[in-house]
């Protein structure tokens, strides 16, 4: 379950650098890099739900739904307190790319 939830958290931090509101704290200038952001967060979120660990059924969705709000939980937590820290490793990939 953790690694769900990391998985999930990582693409929600990904999802919210490339919405609007954020993308100037994120660094984000072109389109491009937008939708880079959003096909790694669809990748990540495809990669949760391969690796909870169940057979592919209902309870494999239900690992998926709770890790994935929890992450929510945490990501809007850590957006309201400090959005330039959460986006800052978002920032140091995207300079290297």
């Amino acid at each position: 379950m953790f690694e769900g939830v990391l998985l999930c958290a990582l693409a929600f931090v990904l999802l919210a650098a490339a919405s609007y509101k954020f993308r100037r704290e994120a660094g984000i200038s072109g389109e491009r890099a937008v939708r880079a952001l959003r096909s790694g967060a669809a990748l990540l979120i495809a990669l949760a739900l391969v690796r909870v660990g169940t057979p592919m059924d209902g309870e494999r969705w239900v690992r998926l739904l709770t890790c994935a709000s929890i992450a929510a939980v945490a990501v809007v937590l850590a957006l309201s307190i400090a959005p330039g820290a959460v986006f800052y490793p978002v920032r140091r990939v995207l300079r290297r790319s």
